[in-house]
């Protein structure tokens, strides 16, 4: 490699930047509250969204804190900081102004344009299913309608299809308690539906009811033998939807196309179903107002219990707290430091931006008392799995405590959420680690060829089967994660040996493509959503558009302009191997790097 690029490097960083076109691609075709619903759902979808979501930002890390140690030691402290100021702080800033409200006003016009859509001929045939009809009279409160479907279809002939929404496969009397519809919920429960149901989340109608403040309909489900307190899957209570903060209320009923609610209705309401569900329950409702979320269970040992439990509990509870809410740009809202949606998608390059601090601090200590560095072999060699893997488990036990997933949790917040912030600090650690100590005999991912198989094959199901229980699910998704990691920096070391065109140029504008990619992808979700096709086959599609529209926006308008210049540096300059800059983006340019990094 008589250039100094390392084209593997290269390579990997391209690969993971698409990886997040086709991650955003898939949730359209999952029950997931993305900005565009498809008409056409895929199971296969959520195992990309899943198995994507389970590594790609732990590699980022890892890359990203290996650079960040080459540039400290080859050029010092304040010119790493110089740097990662301009091509990390800076197009951060700059995207909150320009790619993030894009990405609103698209998204704006792609709910317009889903309602026409749904009223014309693209939603025509599916409308005039029975299933569709119904869930269209939930969804506008008309009960009366509602009713005479209900009775027309149970003189039919054959099996009634299940009161799920077609769309999103959530019970539609779920449907009617978030939005407060009683008698539509009424009509339902007369014509067959579950009251005690779950949606794809695990939560009931009552956690629903409860959330809204929709105290009606918290009666009539009582009233219909309803479960009180029903657990969600980490253990949530209706109790607990009602004490969602303000800002997490108002984004979530966005999230769910809910109009902006009235706080002080919503906390009036919600004050009266904690009553109802305290009375029901067997508990004092004057003392259970008092009482901190799930107290009012009364018998629930769980809940008191010490443990991982509990510790769970008292952070979710410190995280939401009020005491972090206050107004925040850019519209100056109620939001919660620590849970407001501030950064949207470009939300890494916050957390970059901390690391990078920690990482000047931690180093310099190191330096300055002279600590040395571990041996090499603990960390390139198999061994080192056996430090990193209960180390990160230690915040992987944390995550999901708003809903089970695979792979880390996601913090949009001007506050980073702390486990989130230490279980990437682990990998951006591991990266900067790495470079210090060298790794001359390339061992590192050595045997990707066992190493993929072992993380998809393995972990990765193991992860997915029992990302429910904290303590079951911590080891495989942090072993998915590292394997997967040390598996493809092995992989594209092995394939990719020699300069390639195409890929050089595609790593040049990867960081340009994942920044504004949003706006232009949800364009094209919208426009295809209607069609009939295969969910892969039009993910496919809208993937390809989206970066063949990207890539020609970086040539026509990035690549010799001023924005590429602040992304990716001035081109045509002559560096020399040994000094040259990382990249901007949280994959640092690999074609930056020196040839030998030992």
């Amino acid at each position: 490699m008589g250039d100094g690029r390392r084209h593997d490097l290269d390579a990997l960083r391209a690969f993971a930047m698409l990886l997040g076109i086709l991650l955003h691609g898939a949730m359209a075709f999952m029950p997931f509250p993305w900005i565009v619903q498809d008409t056409q759902k895929s199971l296969a979808a959520g195992l990309i969204v899943g198995m994507i979501h389970g590594f790609r930002m732990p590699l980022f890390f890892v890359m990203s804190g290996f650079f960040t140690a080459m540039l400290w030691q080859k050029r010092g402290a304040g010119a790493m900081l110089r740097q990662r100021f301009m091509r990390v702080l800076v197009p951060c800033m700059l995207g909150l102004v320009t790619i993030l409200p894009a990405g609103e006003w698209v998204a704006a016009r792609s709910r317009e344009a889903a309602a026409r859509q749904d009223e014309g001929q693209g939603a025509q045939a599916s409308e005039n299913t029975w299933l569709a009809a119904v869930s269209k009279a939930v969804a506008a409160g008309d009960a009366g309608q509602l009713g005479e479907l209900l009775a027309q279809e149970e003189e039919a002939e054959g099996p009634r299809p299940p009161l799920v929404d077609p769309a999103s496969k959530s019970p539609l009397l779920t449907t009617a308690a978030v939005l407060g519809h009683v008698d539509v919920a009424r009509e339902l429960i007369d014509h067959g539906a579950d009251v005690n149901g779950r949606d794809q989340g695990g939560r009931t109608a009552m956690h629903a009811a409860a959330f809204m403040g929709k105290a009606e309909v918290v009666d009539l489900l009582l009233a219909r033998g309803a479960t009180p307190l029903p657990k969600g899957p980490v253990g949530d209570t209706p109790i607990d939807s009602s004490r969602v903060d303000a800002a997490t209320t108002t984004m979530l009923a966005g999230v769910l196309s809910l109009p902006t609610p009235d706080m002080d209705e919503v906390e009036a309401g919600r004050k009266r179903v904690r009553q109802l569900l305290a009375i029901a329950s067997g508990a004092d409702p004057d003392e259970a107002e008092k009482e901190e979320p799930r107290r009012v269970q009364g018998n629930d040992d769980e809940s008191r219990r010490p443990g991982l439990a509990g510790l769970r509990q008292a952070y979710t509870a410190w995280l939401t707290s009020e005491q972090f809410v206050v107004p925040l740009p850019p519209r100056w809202m109620p939001q919660s430091l620590f849970m407001g949606p501030i950064f949207g998608h470009l939300w890494f390059l916050w957390f970059l931006c901390w690391l990078v601090v920690g990482f000047t601090i931690l180093a310099g200590l190191a330096s300055m008392l002279k600590l040395p560095t571990p041996p090499r072999w603990l960390v390139v060699s198999p061994a080192v799995l056996l430090w990193l893997v209960p180390l990160t488990a230690i915040p992987q036990l944390f995550m999901g405590v708003f809903g089970p997933n695979v792979g880390p949790d996601t913090s949009l917040s001007l506050l980073p959420q702390p486990h989130l912030l230490v279980y990437y600090g682990i990998f951006f650690g591991y990266g900067g680690l790495l470079f210090f100590v060298g790794d001359p005999e390339n061992r590192v991912g050595r045997r990707w060829w066992l190493l993929l198989p072992l993380a998809v094959l393995a972990c990765f199901p193991a992860a997915a089967a029992s990302m429910g229980n904290p303590v079951a699910t911590a080891v495989p998704q942090v072993l998915f994660a590292w394997l997967m990691s040390f598996g493809l920096i092995g992989l594209f070391r092995a394939m990719l040996r020699s300069e390639n065109t195409v890929v050089r140029y595609i790593s040049d504008s990867a960081y340009w493509l994942y920044l504004a990619h949003i706006p232009v992808l949800v364009a094209l979700q919208t426009w295809a959503r209607p069609w009939p096709w295969p969910p892969l086959l039009k993910l496919f599609l809208e993937c390809v558009l989206a970066t063949a529209v990207l890539l020609v926006s970086y040539q026509l308008f990035v690549r010799h302009t001023p924005i590429g210049w602040l992304l990716n540096g001035r081109r045509g300059r002559a560096r020399r191997p040994e000094t040259e800059e990382a990249s901007t983006a949280a994959l640092p340019s690999p074609a930056m790097s020196p040839p030998d990094v030992a």
